[in-house]
Protein backbone atom coordinates (compact mmCIF):
# COMPACT_ATOMS: atom_id res chain seq x y z
CA UNK A 1 0.00 0.00 0.00
CA UNK A 2 2.60 2.16 0.97
CA UNK A 3 4.25 1.93 -2.74
CA UNK A 4 1.39 2.23 -4.63
CA UNK A 5 0.75 5.68 -2.58
CA UNK A 6 3.95 6.60 -3.30
CA UNK A 7 3.49 5.93 -6.95
CA UNK A 8 0.25 7.85 -6.89
CA UNK A 9 2.45 10.76 -5.55
CA UNK A 10 4.91 10.74 -7.65
CA UNK A 11 2.94 10.17 -10.90
CA UNK A 12 0.69 13.09 -9.51
CA UNK A 13 3.76 15.67 -9.12
CA UNK A 14 5.69 14.56 -12.40
CA UNK A 15 2.16 14.84 -14.24
CA UNK A 16 1.86 18.61 -14.48
CA UNK A 17 5.49 18.75 -15.47
CA UNK A 18 5.11 16.30 -18.02
CA UNK A 19 2.25 18.16 -19.30
CA UNK A 20 3.56 21.78 -19.31
CA UNK A 21 7.22 20.40 -21.09
CA UNK A 22 4.99 18.57 -23.93
CA UNK A 23 2.89 21.73 -24.51
CA UNK A 24 6.16 23.63 -24.93
CA UNK A 25 7.86 21.09 -27.66
CA UNK A 26 5.01 20.48 -29.50
CA UNK A 27 3.95 22.83 -32.69
CA UNK A 28 0.79 21.71 -33.37
CA UNK A 29 -1.46 19.83 -31.38
CA UNK A 30 -5.01 18.69 -31.90
CA UNK A 31 -7.15 16.50 -29.11
CA UNK A 32 -6.87 13.84 -27.98
CA UNK A 33 -3.76 13.50 -30.50
CA UNK A 34 -1.24 14.80 -28.12
CA UNK A 35 1.65 12.24 -28.82
CA UNK A 36 0.90 11.63 -32.22
CA UNK A 37 2.00 15.76 -32.27
CA UNK A 38 5.06 17.15 -34.23
CA UNK A 39 7.59 17.85 -31.48
CA UNK A 40 10.31 20.71 -32.28
CA UNK A 41 11.87 23.61 -29.99
CA UNK A 42 10.32 26.10 -32.39
CA UNK A 43 8.49 27.41 -29.37
CA UNK A 44 11.65 27.71 -27.58
CA UNK A 45 12.98 29.63 -30.15
CA UNK A 46 10.25 31.74 -30.59
CA UNK A 47 10.31 32.51 -26.92
CA UNK A 48 13.46 33.42 -26.13
CA UNK A 49 13.23 35.99 -29.43
CA UNK A 50 9.92 37.37 -27.37
CA UNK A 51 11.37 40.72 -25.93
CA UNK A 52 8.30 40.07 -23.25
CA UNK A 53 9.45 36.63 -22.44
CA UNK A 54 13.19 37.72 -21.79
CA UNK A 55 12.24 40.84 -20.01
CA UNK A 56 9.57 38.45 -17.89
CA UNK A 57 12.25 35.91 -16.31
CA UNK A 58 14.84 38.81 -15.92
CA UNK A 59 12.15 40.91 -14.14
CA UNK A 60 10.67 37.79 -12.40
CA UNK A 61 14.42 37.31 -11.03
CA UNK A 62 15.03 40.24 -9.77
CA UNK A 63 12.01 40.61 -7.54
CA UNK A 64 12.21 37.11 -6.34
CA UNK A 65 16.16 37.28 -5.44
CA UNK A 66 15.63 41.45 -4.14
CA UNK A 67 12.49 40.39 -1.96
CA UNK A 68 13.87 37.01 -0.65
CA UNK A 69 17.31 38.89 0.46
CA UNK A 70 14.93 41.23 2.17
CA UNK A 71 12.95 39.44 3.60
CA UNK A 72 15.71 37.45 5.18
CA UNK A 73 17.63 40.00 6.66
CA UNK A 74 14.52 41.42 8.11
CA UNK A 75 12.91 38.33 9.18
CA UNK A 76 16.42 37.24 11.38
CA UNK A 77 17.06 40.13 13.36
CA UNK A 78 13.30 41.24 14.05
CA UNK A 79 12.05 37.68 15.13
CA UNK A 80 15.18 38.09 17.42
CA UNK A 81 14.00 41.02 19.15
CA UNK A 82 10.43 40.34 19.13
CA UNK A 83 11.49 36.19 20.90
CA UNK A 84 13.68 38.13 23.08
CA UNK A 85 10.50 38.22 25.82
CA UNK A 86 7.22 37.19 26.20
CA UNK A 87 5.63 40.48 25.92
CA UNK A 88 6.70 41.26 22.11
CA UNK A 89 6.55 37.60 21.61
CA UNK A 90 2.82 38.14 21.30
CA UNK A 91 3.41 40.83 18.54
CA UNK A 92 4.21 37.57 16.17
CA UNK A 93 0.36 36.66 15.94
CA UNK A 94 0.02 40.08 13.93
CA UNK A 95 1.88 38.30 11.53
CA UNK A 96 0.02 36.01 10.54
CA UNK A 97 -2.77 38.81 9.42
CA UNK A 98 -2.07 38.89 5.90
CA UNK A 99 -2.43 34.83 5.66
CA UNK A 100 -5.96 35.11 6.55
CA UNK A 101 -7.46 36.23 3.20
CA UNK A 102 -6.33 35.90 -0.44
CA UNK A 103 -3.61 37.45 -1.74
CA UNK A 104 -5.60 39.19 -4.13
CA UNK A 105 -8.36 40.34 -1.85
CA UNK A 106 -4.55 41.54 -0.01
CA UNK A 107 -3.95 43.20 -3.16
CA UNK A 108 -6.84 44.89 -3.78
CA UNK A 109 -6.61 46.36 0.22
CA UNK A 110 -3.62 48.01 -0.52
CA UNK A 111 -5.03 49.18 -3.97
CA UNK A 112 -6.29 52.59 -2.34
CA UNK A 113 -3.12 53.08 -0.76
CA UNK A 114 -1.26 52.77 -3.84
CA UNK A 115 -3.25 54.37 -6.14
CA UNK A 116 -2.88 57.57 -3.62
CA UNK A 117 1.15 57.00 -3.48
CA UNK A 118 0.99 56.66 -7.99
CA UNK A 119 2.93 53.32 -6.99
CA UNK A 120 0.08 51.42 -9.12
CA UNK A 121 0.92 49.92 -12.53
CA UNK A 122 4.92 50.71 -11.05
CA UNK A 123 7.54 47.99 -10.43
CA UNK A 124 7.90 49.92 -7.21
CA UNK A 125 4.71 48.92 -6.08
CA UNK A 126 4.77 45.58 -6.93
CA UNK A 127 7.81 45.30 -4.89
CA UNK A 128 6.45 46.80 -1.77
CA UNK A 129 3.20 44.97 -1.96
CA UNK A 130 4.82 41.84 -2.07
CA UNK A 131 7.06 42.90 0.27
CA UNK A 132 4.43 43.54 2.81
CA UNK A 133 2.86 39.94 1.95
CA UNK A 134 6.46 38.04 2.35
CA UNK A 135 7.98 40.12 5.57
CA UNK A 136 6.16 38.61 7.91
CA UNK A 137 6.14 35.25 6.55
CA UNK A 138 9.80 35.23 7.43
CA UNK A 139 9.42 36.66 10.55
CA UNK A 140 7.32 33.73 11.62
CA UNK A 141 9.71 31.27 9.92
CA UNK A 142 12.92 32.73 11.61
CA UNK A 143 11.24 32.65 14.96
CA UNK A 144 11.59 29.18 15.10
CA UNK A 145 15.16 29.49 15.13
CA UNK A 146 15.62 31.47 18.74
CA UNK A 147 15.25 29.09 21.33
CA UNK A 148 17.24 29.21 25.07
CA UNK A 149 20.43 27.39 23.63
CA UNK A 150 20.90 29.73 20.98
CA UNK A 151 20.01 32.72 23.37
CA UNK A 152 22.32 30.91 25.95
CA UNK A 153 25.53 31.25 23.46
CA UNK A 154 25.22 34.26 22.30
CA UNK A 155 24.91 35.40 25.96
CA UNK A 156 28.35 33.37 26.70
CA UNK A 157 29.81 35.32 23.87
CA UNK A 158 28.62 38.43 24.97
CA UNK A 159 29.70 37.94 28.42
CA UNK A 160 33.24 36.63 27.10
CA UNK A 161 33.95 40.33 25.55
CA UNK A 162 32.19 39.81 22.28
CA UNK A 163 30.37 42.94 20.60
CA UNK A 164 27.04 42.38 19.26
CA UNK A 165 27.93 42.68 15.57
CA UNK A 166 30.74 40.23 16.65
CA UNK A 167 28.21 37.87 18.21
CA UNK A 168 25.80 37.96 14.89
CA UNK A 169 29.11 37.74 12.76
CA UNK A 170 30.45 34.55 14.18
CA UNK A 171 27.99 32.91 16.14
CA UNK A 172 24.21 33.39 15.20
CA UNK A 173 24.95 34.07 11.28
CA UNK A 174 26.87 30.71 11.37
CA UNK A 175 24.24 29.37 13.91
CA UNK A 176 21.17 30.25 11.63
CA UNK A 177 23.16 29.57 7.93
CA UNK A 178 19.99 26.56 7.59
CA UNK A 179 17.24 28.83 8.58
CA UNK A 180 18.57 31.75 6.74
CA UNK A 181 19.10 29.56 3.44
CA UNK A 182 15.68 28.01 3.62
CA UNK A 183 13.91 30.83 4.56
CA UNK A 184 15.32 32.85 1.50
CA UNK A 185 14.52 29.88 -0.70
CA UNK A 186 10.94 29.96 0.87
CA UNK A 187 10.58 33.92 0.26
CA UNK A 188 12.05 33.56 -3.09
CA UNK A 189 9.16 30.69 -4.18
CA UNK A 190 6.33 32.81 -3.05
CA UNK A 191 7.33 36.09 -4.40
CA UNK A 192 8.46 33.98 -7.85
CA UNK A 193 5.00 32.35 -8.10
CA UNK A 194 3.14 35.68 -6.84
CA UNK A 195 0.54 36.45 -9.04
CA UNK A 196 -2.45 37.98 -7.05
CA UNK A 197 -0.76 41.11 -5.65
CA UNK A 198 1.25 41.43 -8.84
CA UNK A 199 -1.84 41.54 -11.09
CA UNK A 200 -3.77 43.94 -9.04
CA UNK A 201 -1.09 45.80 -8.19
CA UNK A 202 0.62 46.39 -11.38
CA UNK A 203 -2.37 46.12 -13.58
CA UNK A 204 -0.77 43.87 -16.19
CA UNK A 205 1.78 46.02 -16.86
CA UNK A 206 4.66 44.71 -14.70
CA UNK A 207 4.60 41.79 -16.86
CA UNK A 208 6.53 38.99 -14.41
CA UNK A 209 6.52 35.06 -15.56
CA UNK A 210 3.15 34.31 -13.89
CA UNK A 211 1.54 37.55 -15.68
CA UNK A 212 3.08 36.07 -19.35
CA UNK A 213 1.63 32.69 -18.31
CA UNK A 214 -1.56 33.80 -17.97
CA UNK A 215 -1.45 35.93 -20.40
CA UNK A 216 -1.03 33.36 -23.34
CA UNK A 217 -3.17 31.35 -21.67
CA UNK A 218 -5.95 34.06 -22.34
CA UNK A 219 -4.19 34.30 -25.55
CA UNK A 220 -5.42 30.77 -26.46
CA UNK A 221 -1.80 30.27 -27.39
CA UNK A 222 -0.89 26.70 -25.14
CA UNK A 223 2.66 26.43 -26.62
CA UNK A 224 4.62 29.69 -25.47
CA UNK A 225 2.32 29.78 -21.97
CA UNK A 226 3.94 25.88 -21.54
CA UNK A 227 7.46 27.47 -22.45
CA UNK A 228 7.01 30.22 -20.30
CA UNK A 229 5.33 27.80 -17.30
CA UNK A 230 8.80 25.34 -17.79
CA UNK A 231 10.84 28.74 -17.54
CA UNK A 232 8.39 29.81 -13.94
CA UNK A 233 8.90 25.97 -12.64
CA UNK A 234 12.16 24.51 -13.54
CA UNK A 235 14.32 27.54 -11.41
CA UNK A 236 12.89 27.05 -8.35
CA UNK A 237 13.01 22.85 -8.61
CA UNK A 238 16.65 23.85 -9.20
CA UNK A 239 16.66 25.35 -5.99
CA UNK A 240 15.16 23.20 -4.00
CA UNK A 241 17.74 20.05 -5.17
CA UNK A 242 20.46 22.58 -4.70
CA UNK A 243 18.66 23.31 -0.78
CA UNK A 244 18.19 19.82 -0.24
CA UNK A 245 21.66 18.18 -1.12
CA UNK A 246 24.03 20.90 0.09
CA UNK A 247 22.43 22.72 2.88
CA UNK A 248 20.38 20.51 4.54
CA UNK A 249 22.71 17.48 4.51
CA UNK A 250 25.38 19.70 6.28
CA UNK A 251 23.17 20.58 9.40
CA UNK A 252 21.84 19.20 11.70
CA UNK A 253 18.39 21.12 11.22
CA UNK A 254 16.79 18.02 9.29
Amino acid sequence: MKRIAYIIVIVSLLMPLVTITSLSITVQWQYPQLWNANFSLKNWLVAFTNNDVLSGLSLSLIIAVLIASIATCFGFIVSGFITENKKTEQLLQLAYYPYLIAPVVFGAMLQFYFAWLKLTGMLAGVILAQMIFILPYSVLFLATFWNNRIRQTAFQASSLGASNWHVYRTVLIPMARPWLFICFAQCFLISWFEYGITQVTGIGKVKTLTILTMQFVKEANPHLAGVVACLLVFPPLLLLAFNQRVFLKQSNFS
